[in-house]
């Protein structure tokens, strides 16, 4: 009996955090970390997300 990968599927959340805020958590530059990173925004999961939750949605994306 063969065994595989069949199919694949792909989530991204839909809530966003800019570098701006992740930089001031940090006590860091975050304009600066964006530009070097060469992103505006990064998602993230909501507040009833977790990873069961985003991989069962991947799962139905195939």
């Amino acid at each position: 009996m063969k065994s595989g990968i069949v199919s694949y599927g792909g989530y991204i959340p839909r809530y966003r955090i800019r570098p701006k805020d992740i930089g001031t958590v940090w006590g860091a530059d975050g304009e600066a970390m964006g530009r070097g990173l060469n992103i505006r925004a990064k998602s993230v999961p909501g507040p009833d997300e977790d990873v069961i939750t985003i991989s069962v949605e991947a799962a139905r994306a195939c």
